[in-house]
């Protein structure tokens, strides 16, 4: 009989590691950022080579290399680090800022779309607009960048690098290159590469991410992570938490926090297969709150950060 055990041990992993699957441990945990500031937010480049991330209450904007070296400020705008988004060549974030002017009627607070490059380089792609969803980047056949803003009509004539023929054909590849995602705080919509907005899941939503290949969505509804199909069917519920990000086709990390309606108390991170079973505890520690976890393309680490010391970690998934 034990024998049979081992065998069948050997096999499951076997199996999972066949379908790329993590069987759900962290380790060699390193901190990246240092200093006082506190940060929040972190997220991959498409190429696995750089880590963007925010102030804490989504100001400014950060870039480090994934081992942790050559810090760089590309923004210090307020509201930048907000649902911010790489661009597919790894060469510029899309960013929707936040300013407050005054008229004849009082103050007004308005938002834009704006590309920022690796050296702080900035261009505007839309116009002001009271409220705003941020934009999402689309692609055209030959490898041309746009955006598409539901709220706010796009600036024409802008011309931004094309992505190189490498990556045009990762992103052709891709079922959802040219899909995003729009909530409002009563419901999600999937927008269309022509701007068309459809309805695809009924209640207070957030948190959208869209998966690797494209066909399936995780996001927050309420307090919990729900996995669906990007039409809004095959809804599945998977638990307490949020922010979840894909590992693979077939499981998710998020974060389980509490609070106590002003500060966060707990937090760890979690990994759950999309069906909703095999959810594991990554993380159980003393001196952390960790929250925000954005995985690596390749699905090999994992970033966070912490809310005791508001610092970016890094750590191997396996």
């Amino acid at each position: 009989m034990k024998k049979l055990l081992i065998l069948a041990a050997i096999l499951l992993a076997q199996s999972a590691m066949a379908q790329g699957l993590k069987q759900g441990t962290l380790s060699n945990v390193k901190r990246l950022t240092t200093g006082t500031e506190m940060y929040e937010n972190p997220r991959w480049s498409p190429d696995g080579t750089k880590i963007a991330f925010t102030r804490l209450g989504y100001d400014g904007l950060y870039i480090i290399d994934a081992n942790g070296t050559a810090v760089t400020q590309i923004s210090d705008d307020l509201g930048v680090g907000y649902q911010y988004q790489w661009s597919a060549d790894s060469h510029e974030i899309l960013v929707r800022d936040t300013r407050w002017e005054n008229n004849a009627t009082g103050t007004m607070r308005l938002h834009a779309a704006w590309s920022i490059d690796m050296k702080g380089k900035k261009v505007r792609l839309s116009e002001d607009a009271e409220y705003m969803q941020p934009a999402a980047w689309r692609y055209s056949p030959v490898g041309e960048k746009s955006i598409m803003c539901v709220d706010a009509p796009a600036i024409s004539g802008i011309k931004l690098k094309a992505v190189s023929t490498a990556v045009l054909q990762t992103v052709a590849k891709s079922v959802g290159s040219n899909i995003s995602f729009y909530v409002d705080g009563d419901n999600l919509y999937k927008i269309t590469a022509r701007g068309t907005k459809v309805l695809i899941n009924q209640g207070p939503s957030f948190a959208p991410a869209l998966s690797p290949d494209g066909t399936k969505v995780a996001f927050n509804q309420m307090d919990d992570v729900c996995v669906m199909n990007i039409d809004g069917t095959g809804k599945k519920v998977i638990g307490a938490g949020y922010n979840a990000s894909w590992v693979n086709n077939n499981q998710i990390v998020f974060e389980r926090t509490t609070d106590d309606g002003h500060t966060y108390l707990t937090g760890e991170l979690y990994m759950a297969s999309i069906d909703g079973s095999n959810i594991k505890k990554l993380t159980s520690t003393a001196d952390k709150i960790e929250m925000n976890p954005s995985v690596s393309p390749d699905g090999t680490k994992v970033v966070f950060t912490s809310f005791v010391d508001g610092q970016v970690y890094i750590a191997d998934l396996k």
